[in-house]
């Protein structure tokens, strides 16, 4: 079949030949296109747009009014209390146990570090300075009296001072001042007392210009036996003993100074020093 130019003549309004857009006696032999939309493939998704400004926020709107409070409930009664139950019996207290042994003591632990040495204390107050004194030994000698010592041995290891005279045992006070003076005499019977001695109090005696100064006692044995018939009293010195004289005194200068043994009244032979040679030492020191 020849359409000719047939598709030049159709309508671009209604797609139809002839044309119905006007009255036409003729009707239309077919519609030359489609009026359906023939959906081709989906294209390829496009890039993503540029995203658009944020619009403007819309106004507030008004707070809605409050709602009413419910009233509140009414309030339970309270519940009764129960009452409290008893208190039970206390339980047996069971019994102690036997003390376990005693666990072996550790090692002693290190001695620490020796401690910071504390200060020194303050300086004591200084002693008595013995400035002149005399040291003197003497062996033995036998008396049956009175008697100043003398004959005095100062040989090292004692010591003597232009004060004492040895040989006389006299001591001449060179300055005033305090002195100090010991002495230890040793003393023996040479035979046994057949008597006693009374009344008699014998000593020793440091001297000061003949008076006494410092004194010492013999030992003196008191002794009552009743025999019976008779009552025996004896009063006598032990056969051997020590007397020992030992003081301070201040002096002045030139009084004179000796060991004396005063009897009053013994008359029983001595030997001073002892028969063992135990000897007497007599000294004599200067303090201030």
């Amino acid at each position: 079949m020849h359409f000719g130019n047939f598709l030049d003549r159709i309508c671009s309004k209604c797609n139809t030949f002839p044309c119905c857009c006007i009255n036409s006696p003729i009707s239309p032999i077919w519609p030359v296109k489609s009026t359906d939309t023939i959906t081709g493939p989906t294209g390829a998704t496009g890039a993503a747009g540029a995203t658009g400004p944020t619009g403007v926020t819309g106004a507030t709107g008004d707070i809605g009014p409050t709602g009413v409070t419910g009233a509140t409930g009414a309030t339970g009664p309270t519940g009764v209390t129960g009452a409290t139950g008893d208190i039970g019996p206390t339980g047996v207290t069971g019994a102690t146990g036997a003390t376990g042994p005693t666990g072996v003591t550790g090692a002693t632990g290190d001695i620490g570090p020796t401690g910071v040495t504390g200060p020194t204390g303050a300086t004591g107050a200084t002693g008595p300075a013995f400035k002149e004194g005399f040291s003197a030994f003497k062996n033995n000698l036998d008396v049956n009296g009175s008697y100043i010592i003398d004959k005095w041995s100062v040989a090292s290891p004692y010591f003597t001072t232009p004060a004492f005279n040895p040989t006389s045992g006299v001591f001449t006070v060179p300055t005033t001042g305090r002195y100090s003076f010991e002495a230890t005499i040793n003393y023996s019977t040479t035979t046994a007392l057949s008597v006693g001695i009374g009344s008699a109090n014998p000593s020793f005696v440091i001297r000061r210009n003949t008076t006494n100064l410092i004194s010492g006692l013999f030992p003196i044995l008191n002794l009552k036996l009743n025999l019976g018939l008779v009552t025996l009293n004896i009063r006598t010195i032990l056969g051997d003993g020590t007397v020992t004289l030992t003081g301070e005194v201040n002096l002045n200068a030139g009084d004179t100074i000796d060991l004396y043994y005063a009897a009053d009244g013994l008359t029983n032979d001595l030997t001073l020093g002892g028969t063992n040679s135990a000897g007497i030492i007599w000294s004599c020191h200067r303090l201030s």
